[in-house]
């Protein structure tokens, strides 16, 4: 057994090298590997390059207005249902109906 009295063993040190991540630059490698596989005449990689995109220029195309008038609806309603909760006697006479 070894015993250490006096003297402390190091603690591990830990070594993080950090990697640097380039969105256009992955972005640009990924239309050129799309138009290669275009160009070799795969029909499989041709339509899996096609899918790819148009789900991008779905994503990317998704209507603000629509999404605007999601949130006002919802704002709405939960305006509407704290109304009737609170400022109005319409719970109190749901609740008696089923108690009688």
């Amino acid at each position: 057994m070894n015993f250490m009295f006096f003297r402390r063993p190091k603690p591990r040190s830990f070594n993080f090298t950090p990697r640097y991540y380039d969105p256009e630059k992955e972005e640009a490698e990924e239309r050129k590997k799309a138009l290669n596989a275009m160009q070799s005449g795969g029909q499989g990689e041709h339509l899996r390059a096609e899918i790819k995109r148009r789900w991008k220029v779905e994503r990317k195309t998704v209507n603000k207005t629509e999404q605007n008038l999601k949130i006002f609806f919802y704002i709405f309603f939960a305006a509407f249902a704290i109304y009737l909760i609170f400022f109005t006697d319409l719970i109190t006479k749901f609740v008696s109906f089923f108690l009688r």
